[in-house]
This record gives C-alpha cells, structure tokens and sequence, in this order.
C-alpha cells in the first residue's frame, strides 16, 4: 500500500534495507503525539454523527474517515477534540473501560458506544493516548507503571548498533522488515558468529543429520498499541536464507514498570547466551521418534490454533517429500515453519505471520508423543 495511504487501517510496508526503515520511522515519529488524559473524559461516538464536524474541506480527513468508515465506524471525543479510531485502539479502550467479552461484538454500533461510555465514566486515573496519521491507535493506563513509550525508532538503532559492535558481520536481513499500526519487526542475520550453531550441528552429526547454510539471526518486534513488548527472537535461517525456523526463547521487555531504552539495552547483552540455549531446545527434538507423523502433525498444528487449509498445505508438502515413515520431532518441527510462508499466500498481515511464529515456537516445549496417535483422527 502506498505510503499516502499510511494512515489506512490495513496499511502495510516492507523494506528493502535498515535506511528506508530508518527513514520510514523517523516520519511516524513526527506524524504521532501522546496526549495524556482522564479516563472518565472518553467518550466513543458512531462516525455518523460526527463526520460533518471532522471532514472541515480537508481532503486528506476525508479519507481518513472513509477508512474509518470501513472498519470501526467509532470516534474518540476527548473534551472537544474528536479522533477517528482505528482498529488496533479498540483493545485498549476497552481495557480502559475494564470491559469485553464476545457479548459487546453483538450490539450494534450505539448501543456498543452507550455501554463502553457508561464503563468509561466510572473509570478511574488518567491515560495515554496515542494518536498516529490521523487516527487514535492506542488508549494505554496514563502512569509509566501502567505504560512506558519505548520510541520505535530508537529500539531499530540500538538493535542495529549494538549488533554491529558485538556481532561481527552482522547484517540487516534485505526485505525483513515489516511495519503495520499493530506492530514493527526487523532481522538481522548473525552470519561471523557461527559458533552459536556449535551445539546444534554436533547434534545434527550425532544423528546423522544433514542440513546445509545454517546461518543465526536475530528478529526483533514491538509496538506501541500493546499488540507486542519489545522482544528479541533468536531465528535460524537455512537453505540459502530462503527459509525461517523460530527457535523460541525471546528476550522480551514489557512496557510497563517505568521502562526505558537501557532496560532494552541489557536485554541485548543476553542474546548471546539466549541463542544457545535456544538452539539445544531445537537440538532436543532429535532425540523424539514420531511413528504416525501425518497424524502428529496435523493435531500438533491444530493445538497451535492453525487453520485447517493451512495445516493440509504443510501436510501435503511434508508427506510429498518425505512419506509417511517415522520420523523425529525435528524432522515436523521444520515442516510446521512452512505454515507462514503458506498464510502469506492467502492474504495474511505481517502481524498475523509474526503470531502464528510466534505460536508455532509453543512446540518446542510440548508433548510431542501426546499427539503421535495411530489410526484415522478428526481435524
């Protein structure tokens, strides 16, 4: 999507190199303010009654709201000023308003505003807004215990900074970088610092196991709408940098507790050890035997909450190049990391794909004998 269009619920960009992210973030810096209000002076309002007042001949708030429009449908009044939200705020409003649950999904419009506003009234404290492009993306708790801001931009430098000073031939990862308004992610690769794959390719030896252009990496994610703390992933790439693999184990700061940009600081000092250890979590599912693989992968899959299409799609492959003999956990840990590369094929946001990894490293650390079962199963 075109960066005219950045303040568009469902926009999206990636980047060819660490500058044009740099550039990219520098602007939604200048582009977003925190604005600090009471709670109780929140009010959520449907579009239609306060579109005319907003539009005022400005083009580009026409737009704005015609997004608006086909998304939340909801406006943030702060005494006299009025927002567009976008979907990544409602969340945390209602998280101000201490509601939710499936029931509010079923009222319509009004009546949503009327019950979210009543919870609003009776809230306590102060908040945090952030207003990005035009649009409220996030209402946090007001107090840095509640919400600490950790600038995007600066989080990108430390990161690149930092890894280029500790690990030699550090590199950004060319086109790893993503940025919506839930959340931002980026890649190093950590090809000069071989020796953190040391553990690992002895246990490939062990088990006979060949696997070629290993490379360590490094992902790190946040955001500022409290959709993701500021995490640090060690990832393993293979095949040429032409595939991922998750190894779990992220580094994470929360934003809250009066955090700071040292506190992230530190959090890179760890990753060394970190990678390490992640990497003899992956060495572990060597020494798991899966006898009904098909059947383990497809439970496993299901567990992690992946849809169906795309647990068949990983099964397909796998049973294409591999048959249905028995394996190893290692051996489905793998071919359950192709499940992002086949929802990004059906439309899937960089948030969605960072979730799923993110849910799929939860294998590490399963049961996988609990889902080697013989016989027919119903997924």
């Amino acid at each position: 999507m075109n960066e005219t269009m950045v303040y568009a619920d469902g926009f999206e960009k990636t980047f060819a190199t660490a500058e044009e992210m740099l550039d990219f973030l520098s602007r939604r810096g200048k582009a977003s303010e925190w604005i600090r209000k009471p709670i109780r002076a929140l009010r959520l309002v449907p579009l239609e009654k306060e579109a005319g007042n907003l539009e005022n001949g400005d083009e580009e708030m026409e737009e704005i709201l015609k997004d608006t429009e086909k998304h939340t449908r909801l406006v943030l009044k702060v005494r006299g000023e009025a927002y567009p939200v976008r979907n990544c705020a409602i969340q945390t409003i209602l998280g101000r308003a201490g509601i939710g649950g499936d029931g509010l999904r079923k009222l319509d419009l009004a009546t949503y505003a009327k019950v979210v506003n009543c919870c609003l009234k009776a809230a306590k404290g102060e908040c945090l807004i952030k207003i990005a492009d035009g649009k409220v993306s996030a209402v946090h708790g007001g107090d840095a215990h509640d919400y600490s801001v950790l600038d995007m931009k600066a989080i990108f430098e430390m990161t690149s900074e930092y890894l280029h000073t500790n690990f030699k031939g550090s590199a950004y990862l060319e086109g790893s970088g993503t940025y919506d308004h839930s959340v931002m992610s980026a890649m190093w690769t950590l090809s000069g610092n071989q020796e953190l794959l040391d553990t690992y390719r002895d246990a490939l030896d062990r088990y006979g196991v060949s696997r070629k252009n290993l490379t360590p990496a490094l992902r790190l994610t946040t955001s500022d709408v409290a959709a993701s703390g500021v995490n640090l992933y060690p990832m393993l790439l293979t095949d040429g940098n032409n595939r991922t693999l998750s190894l779990g184990s992220p580094i994470t700061l929360a934003h809250r507790n009066h955090s700071t940009i040292l506190d992230y600081r530190n959090n890179l000092k760890e990753v060394y050890a970190r990678y390490k250890d992640a990497t003899e979590r992956l060495a572990a599912l060597l020494e798991i035997e899966i006898h009904n693989p098909v059947n383990c992968l497809r439970l496993l899959m299901k567990k992690l909450k992946i849809k169906a299409a795309i647990r068949n799609e990983v099964v397909e492959m796998y049973v294409a190049q591999n048959g249905e003999q028995a394996c190893t956990a290692h051996d489905l840990y793998y071919a359950m990391n192709e499940a992002p590369f086949y929802a990004a094929c059906q439309g899937f946001t960089g948030s969605q794909l960072l979730r799923m990894e993110e849910n799929l490293t939860r294998a590490l650390a399963m049961d996988w004998k609990e889902f080697d079962v013989y016989g027919a199963v119903k997924c």
